[in-house]
């Protein structure tokens, strides 16, 4: 009779085991065929806010340049620079007696520009109640895509800090399908890498806890020192 050795794997090898299962096996099966160019990036364009009273021109502008900077920072898009932008509707003869906030207008910038999605918004203050929206219009289509829309009761400050921000963040969310984090810099990475510790460790308490059948082998106690002879 041929007998079958069993073979005897240390418990505590065993969360390395686990580990190299679940990472080895992807590594092994990438596609053998070539992987399709990138996706290329939407162009797109930022322009000033319009005011509709109790906010300067300067104000709406600096408001206009924080929601830029969400936008570039995505690294999702092509963004014209607000000064490039100002320089080639000058050039083009482009005459704008107030901010651009109208579809048509709005478009026909597009058009100089040469680009295909254009940030365009409005900011009001009745009271000390502001009213932010911004919009994204299609040039191709003339068409507005998608609209956001935001109330603060407060100082024009937080506006600046914390809801111009969000508003890029849930816009860029729906253009992109992936969400942002406006603090930036390897979010997915440090979440992905955490669920994979989070998971390791939970899996190598598990394997740790001693079975039921496993014999408990006691632990030797330290030899006492040996005393002096006399």
């Amino acid at each position: 009779m041929i007998r079958r050795r069993s073979i005897d794997v240390p418990i505590r090898s065993l969360p390395f085991l686990l580990l190299a299962f679940l990472v080895i096996p992807p590594l092994l099966a990438q596609p053998s065929r070539p992987t399709s160019p990138p996706k290329p990036k939407l162009n797109v364009a930022v322009l000033d806010f319009d005011t509709r009273g109790g906010l300067t021109r300067d104000e709406a502008a600096t408001l206009s340049d924080a929601f830029q900077t969400e936008i570039v920072r995505t690294g999702e898009f092509t963004v014209v620079d607000r000064a490039r932008i100002k320089q080639i509707l000058t050039e083009q003869g482009f005459q704008q007696s107030e901010a651009c906030s109208q579809v048509e207008c709005i478009v026909e910038a597009g058009k100089i520009l040469k680009v295909e999605r254009m940030f365009a918004g409005t900011i009001g203050k009745v009271g000390s109640l502001y009213n932010v929206t911004i919009q994204v219009i299609d040039i191709a289509s003339a068409q507005i895509t998608q609209t956001s829309n935001r109330q603060h009761r407060g100082e024009i400050e937080d506006l600046l800090s914390e809801f111009i921000p969000e508003m890029a963040k849930e816009m860029i969310a729906q253009m992109t399908g992936r969400t942002y984090e406006p603090s930036g810099g390897g979010g997915w990475l440090w979440y992905a890498a955490g669920a994979v510790v989070l998971g390791g460790g939970a899996a190598a308490a598990i394997l740790l806890k001693p079975a039921k059948d496993d014999p408990v082998v006691p632990e030797r106690l330290p030899t006492p020192p040996a005393l002096p002879l006399q």
